[in-house]
């Protein structure tokens, strides 16, 4: 009796562990063709032995890329992924390209792939990527953002993030070419340039500092008494 309990409190407790997910269709057609296509095939093996840790490795976002752009892949990713080995990883890294939040790579990727975006973020790119270096946006750029954010895969943009392992170019893409114009600094009001200039305080005179006005009347004095002693002598002669 002992044994029986013991055995389904283990189950219970286990069966959330061992638990498959199950696949859609539509994962599962994506996958059949892309195993029936040999290039796509050879991408399969790469993604699931590098996206099995959980940790978002460098190897794992490199073989979603790959996959990435082969076009029957691509179909693959944008599916919700539940027949895909190492979804639980996509997942988490936000390597799924059909996510709320994707990597800006993948972003970067899925704007290039359609041309509407592609030609929206070339502009932006070549208009102001100088500007958002120096961690500026002017208006100018701001509208050119706002251009590629309207359409679908430009939309990635606004909140694509990046993963702490080796992730120099899209950290890259994110602080220095999207973040200075997805989140402008505010600029001053009209108001500053118009404000009246302060007029600079008239300096004190220090108080322990002696006036010279005292001093004014007694040389006035002396010298009037020398002017009339002079005379006095030359009228004497």
């Amino acid at each position: 009796m002992l044994l029986r309990y013991t055995l389904a409190l283990a189950t219970a407790l286990l069966a959330p562990v061992f638990a498959q997910e199950e696949a859609s269709e539509s994962c599962k057609a994506a996958m059949q063709a892309c195993e029936d296509d040999l290039d796509c095939n050879n991408l399969l093996g790469p993604l699931a032995s590098a996206c099995s840790t959980l940790t978002c490795q460098p190897q794992c976002r490199a073989a979603v890329m790959n996959l990435y752009q082969n076009k029957l892949g691509r179909v693959l990713l944008k599916t919700d992924g539940s027949c895909v080995h190492g979804r639980d990883e996509l997942r988490q890294c936000n390597f799924m390209p059909n996510g709320k939040v994707v990597h800006c790579g993948i972003a970067k990727l899925a704007c290039e792939g359609d041309m509407q975006c592609q030609s929206k973020l070339q502009v932006y790119m070549s208009e102001c990527e100088a500007e958002t270096a120096r961690g500026e946006c002017s208006g100018k750029c701001q509208g050119f953002l706002k251009q590629l954010t309207s359409v679908p895969h430009g939309k990635l943009f606004e909140t694509c993030t990046c993963t702490e392992k080796e992730d120099q170019l899209c950290r890259k893409m994110r602080d220095e070419v999207l973040q200075p114009c997805v989140n402008p600094k505010p600029t001053p009001g009209p108001e500053a340039s118009t404000r009246a200039p302060t007029r600079p305080v008239p300096a004190r005179a220090k108080p322990d500092e002696p006036s010279s006005a005292p001093f004014v009347l007694p040389s006035l004095l002396l010298a009037a008494l020398l002017v009339y002693r002079a005379l006095s002598a030359i009228t004497e002669f």
